[in-house]
């Protein structure tokens, strides 16, 4: 069994679509969540598959998280969605929804009770400049998603991503996030900049390629802004840089995982747990991982 130093937390793709992209860019915005890579939904599954796929997962890992992201879990139609929460939950599982939030309140009643922590995206502390990232009306929602959840009680984090621009904003999103964490329990905020992964281009290197080392002292000036909030900064990622180990479990059972290469155009696929197993897909990846590293080296 894979233990929770080895994994502590599993990622769970019910889809790879995403709604934000069905706002308005703002005027000076290059386009909706650019940042971002596009790709059509390539996840078909059933509700028993899903059942099937976590119950693999909490019997070959000690992991006490279920991360629910995408492309955005929170989407019109049905992903299984409800489903999968409450029987990650049922399971054993803490559970982290990751949403843009878009259509959360209309989904809240069947989403609630099964949610550990509800991860929300916001790039600025102000309309003006988180919409230029998420389209017209995003921070207005992210207003009133926040208002609700305060209301109940329900457990925050927060994911911002930066420009050079943007990353002057950091105070005044920190005051508004501490002004938060004084209504309810937030647990993290997830600050990145640019990470090209295999998409980069020209244009986005312009918007979002400034300097690490600005970046990451940017970030450490807030650090003492939110009390009792951890931080963590996720900064431009380079050749040589090493990344978090990640493994990606579709909702059909297909396992990949991030093995560290920037060129890479996706995930590496490693298998199908329900076919080989979770655990030996994860130490495939371990062993792949290591060698990507060995290569990298000579």
């Amino acid at each position: 069994m894979l233990t929770h130093d080895e994994l502590g937390i599993v990622h769970l793709v019910l889809n790879t679509d995403c709604n934000a992209w069905d706002l308005a860019p703002t005027n000076t915005s290059p386009g909706v969540c650019r940042f971002c890579y596009r790709e059509r939904n390539r996840v078909s599954t059933d509700a028993n598959t899903v059942r099937r796929v976590i119950d693999r997962v909490r019997a070959e890992s000690e992991a006490h998280r279920c991360v629910f992201t995408g492309g955005d879990p929170v989407m019109p139609y049905d992903n299984h969605l409800e489903i999968a929460l409450r029987h990650a939950t049922e399971v054993g599982f803490e559970t982290n929804l990751h949403t843009n939030g878009l259509l959360l309140s209309e989904r809240y009643i069947g989403l609630r009770d099964h949610v550990t922590i509800y991860s929300l995206a916001v790039d600025g502390p102000d309309a003006e400049t988180a919409n230029w990232f998420r389209g017209q009306g995003y921070f207005e929602r992210f207003l009133s998603n926040v208002e609700f959840l305060t209301a109940d009680q329900r457990r925050l984090a927060f994911n911002t991503f930066t420009t050079a621009g943007s990353v002057k904003e950091l105070p005044r999103l920190a005051q508004l996030i501490a002004g938060v964490a004084q209504q309810t329990d937030v647990e993290y905020w997830l600050i990145s900049q640019y990470r090209p992964i295999g998409r980069a281009n020209t244009r986005k290197a312009e918007i979002y390629g400034f300097e690490r080392d600005d970046f990451v002292r940017a970030v450490d000036d807030v650090r003492d802004m939110v009390d009792g909030v951890a931080i963590y900064a996720q900064p431009t990622r380079a050749p040589e840089d090493q990344y978090p180990f990640r493994v990606w479990v579709l909702a059909d059972g297909t396992v990949t995982a991030d093995l560290g290469s920037v060129a890479a155009p996706r995930n590496e696929v490693l298998g199908d747990l329900l076919v080989d197993g979770f655990e030996p897909l994860v130490r495939r990846a371990f062993a792949l991982r290591e060698q990507t590293q060995m290569e990298g080296i000579a």
